[in-house]
């Protein structure tokens, strides 16, 4: 029998709910072996999940988020590099009101020695200071928050369309940075990075031809098993680092 042809299904469903109905007993499997794999991580992964959707990364701080993404985006280790310099950044910059907005980084340069102090790669602090630049245009130009700038500009962008955007065609900002950076602004999506990707396809057997297939085939499996994708890339990072909490990134204002 072909899918939506009417009739009575092995469980008892008539016609193509038959069909549904394996692909339901097949999502809860998959959730079931989903929880079990990351059991040790799934209340960090919730906390990552929250902080996210809400707004709530870095205590809230667009700043912060962007200069997290920035550094990120040269593939650094992220909990015991990416993390104390955004913290470094906040000490320095952040809580002492010198740069604590898109408009404030914004008049910075690349070549800033007090940014290169935190870390002394270029490429980082041009595409936090381009970035920034982007946002404040659309923050002053929509009479937004830094964070609903960030928020606005995230809901709005596509990754079939990454190259093509303002902020992807910043030099030194890929396909994982403009997806990471969309989440922490609390859009649902995944980023394909290598870790996600590696641990994806060994366990639950997703393979894509390229990138943006790979965001399509993740968005699939999210709905199947019913956690979101940001769910999923928190479980997946926390467990391939050995952290569950939620200590990765507190700040004094989170406390």
């Amino acid at each position: 029998m072909s899918v939506g042809e009417r009739g009575v299904g092995r469980c008892g469903c008539e016609g193509g709910l038959s069909f549904r109905c394996e692909m339901t007993k097949r999502g809860g499997w998959l959730r079931r072996r989903f929880e079990e794999r990351f059991e040790s991580v799934l209340e960090g992964a919730r906390e990552g999940e929250r902080r996210c959707l809400e707004g709530k990364r870095w205590g809230g701080s667009a700043v912060l988020m962007l200069v997290d993404a920035a550094l990120d985006s040269i593939g650094l280790n992220y909990f015991n590099i990416v993390v104390p310099r955004v913290r470094k950044f906040w000490e320095e910059f952040v809580r002492t009101g010198e740069i604590d907005s898109f408009e404030k980084l914004a008049e910075r340069s690349p070549d800033d020695t007090s940014l290169l102090k935190i870390m002394k790669n270029r490429r980082v602090w041009n595409v936090a200071v381009s970035a920034s630049r982007v946002f404040n245009a659309l923050k002053e130009r929509e009479c937004l928050s830094d964070f609903e700038a960030l928020r606005r500009w995230a809901e709005q962008a596509e990754p079939e369309k990454w190259r093509e955007d303002e902020i992807g065609r910043i030099k030194g900002v890929g396909l994982v940075t403009f997806q990471y950076l969309r989440m922490q602004a609390g859009v649902d999506t995944t980023m394909p990075d290598k870790v996600i990707k590696r641990v994806l396809s060994e366990e639950f057997g997703i393979n894509a031809g390229d990138d943006i297939a790979f965001i399509r085939e993740v968005e699939r499996f999210s709905k199947e098993i019913g956690y979101s994708q940001i769910f999923i890339c928190w479980a997946i990072w926390l467990r391939e680092s050995d952290k569950g909490k939620g200590e990765w990134e507190t700040v004094k204002s989170d406390c």
